[in-house]
């Protein structure tokens, strides 16, 4: 079991210049890929911005279409760099840029997805971002695994190392699922901490790590199980806490939904851990 191919997509929405989180996401895919020895598939985004009604002035109209212009060609020189960064670092790499409105970008991002071993995505907790939303397509539609690193996080001095992993343990079958799904990392970490936390609501979850140690231990060069309570009934709020005392590196965890109509109802778990991750994070569902 490995990690042979890695989807990435970096999404611009917004100012051409504000290319930090999208740098940040490419380094550590390139890193990733560089360690897993992976084909890295990159896709970049670019929003499109549309004119309200064919009546909108025609002047404004050229306006936006000059934006989406820019906004384009910012997307490929952009492209071209981080090919030559994939390259320089030994990493055989593949791009292409997809510019469109919401539906068509997060259809094409999770599409793409399915055809590799993992995707790597960026967080964002704004309320009005699109990225958030095509971040969650990918998760819920493309069948596999997806991470979303924090930006800017370079803990080692390379970002994809992965030395403390957490495995976040409920009993379900998302969360074994997602733990299949990481064994091709968590097997490099030195040590993998199974973590329970008291207080979900949902009598069908369980907490015992010791159920699951054995199937990790099985991977993995050193397993330990803790069990946490849950801080005034936050249950994210305890994971993230844990992961940040513990200097971890990875949280891996199953991902949860409300709604089977559309992924917009998420679990306050997964959409803190989607939108502002204090460590990389694993999720698959």
């Amino acid at each position: 079991m490995s990690i042979k191919t890695i989807f990435v997509g970096p999404y611009f929405e917004g100012a051409p210049n504000d290319r930090a989180p999208a740098d940040s996401l490419a380094a550590y895919a390139i890193d990733m890929a560089s360690i897993h020895g992976a084909q890295l598939s990159i896709c970049i985004g670019v929003s499109k911005m549309s004119a309200p009604s064919i009546s909108f002035l025609g002047e404004a109209r050229s306006l936006i279409a000059s934006a989406n212009q820019e906004r384009r060609a910012h997307a490929e020189t952009y492209a071209q760099e981080v090919i030559t960064r994939a390259r320089s670092a030994g990493v055989t790499a593949d791009v292409n840029v997809e510019q469109g409105e919401y539906l068509h970008l997060a259809n094409v991002f999770a599409s793409a997805a399915r055809l590799a071993d993992a995707a790597i995505m960026q967080p964002n907790n704004e309320v009005l971002s699109l990225l958030q939303g095509v971040t969650e397509e990918v998760l819920f539609n493309s069948g596999g695994a997806v991470i979303t690193p924090p930006v800017g996080w370079v803990p080692h001095g390379t970002p994809a190392q992965i030395t403390n992993a957490i495995v976040a343990w409920d009993g379900s079958a998302r969360a074994a699922r997602a733990i299949g799904d990481a064994i091709p990392l968590l097997v490099r970490a030195n040590v993998v901490e199974i973590v329970t936390i008291g207080g979900d609501p949902d009598p069908t979850k369980r907490y015992d790590g010791a159920d699951i140690a054995p199937r990790v231990a099985r991977h993995c060069k050193q397993v330990r199980v803790t069990h946490l309570p849950a801080i005034d009934g936050d249950i994210a709020g305890a994971l993230i806490q844990h992961a940040q005392l513990s200097r971890a590196d990875l949280i891996v965890m199953g991902a949860y939904a409300h709604s089977k109509f559309r992924q917009l109802v998420l679990g306050g778990v997964t959409r803190r851990m989607i939108g502002a991750p204090p460590v990389p994070v694993l999720m698959s569902y």
